[in-house]
Formats: C-alpha cells, structure tokens, sequence
C-alpha cells in the first residue's frame, strides 16, 4: 500500500463514506453532491484523482450504460492501520510512547473521553484488541 497525497485521500474518504452508508453505485458526481467539502473541485479534476485511484488499486470501477461507479478496494481501517503505521515510523521514528506522550500532553481531552482511553488500556492489558 502506498501513502496517499491529500486531495487523492479526500476524494477516497467520500467514497468509503458513501460505501459505509450503503451507496451501491457511487459515482463522482454523487461523491460531489454528498461530500460538501468536493464541490470547491471541478467534475474533471474528480475523476482525474479518482482515476489515479484505480491505477493504484485503491478503487475499481463498475460500468452501468454511460455511468461509471466506483467501488472500494481497500478498506478505510486498512488504509487507517497503513497510515498509522508510516505516520509513527517517519514522525515518531517508531516511539509509540512518545506518540501517546505527545497525544496526552498537546489535547484536550474531555472527562469521557479519558474514560474510554482507560478502558481501552485495560483492554489492551488484557490482550484484547
């Protein structure tokens, strides 16, 4: 798996939003229409990144008379493990408790939100995933 530039990976997270709500043929103008944050980029310059996409098998395309959809090849988690992955090698040269270090000390973390990472650690102990 390769790390994607930012616009491929904005175009790619409309596409697993709209997967995840159940659209069965997702289209880029459909991508656009459902993903506010798209309609700042012309339909070209869509497909252009969405074609980059299968050419590097992040998606495949289905063909319904004139209209292609595009499909999901890899999952966001997948993709997201990946990032993770390259993110803590390259920004925290594979410090995992730097990263944590870095988390606890620069966010403001909500009373709630400090609960579930607590219960996530117990988890964690207990070799739960």
């Amino acid at each position: 798996m390769i790390k994607l530039p930012a616009s491929e990976l904005e175009i790619m997270q409309a596409i697993w939003l709209l997967d995840e709500e159940g659209e069965k043929f997702i289209t880029a103008s459909l991508a656009m229409k459902r993903c506010p944050e798209l309609q700042r980029l012309k339909l070209t310059t869509v497909l252009t990144l969405i074609n980059r996409l299968q050419v590097k098998g992040f998606v495949k395309v289905q063909k319904i008379g004139h209209s292609n959809g595009y499909i999901p090849t890899i999952s966001s988690a997948d993709y997201r493990k990946f990032a993770y992955g390259d993110f803590l090698e390259k920004v925290y040269l594979s410090d995992k408790m730097d990263l944590v270090n870095a988390l606890l000390t620069t966010e403001d973390f909500t009373k709630e939100e400090l609960d579930e990472i607590k219960a996530l650690v117990k988890k964690a102990e207990k070799g739960e995933k």
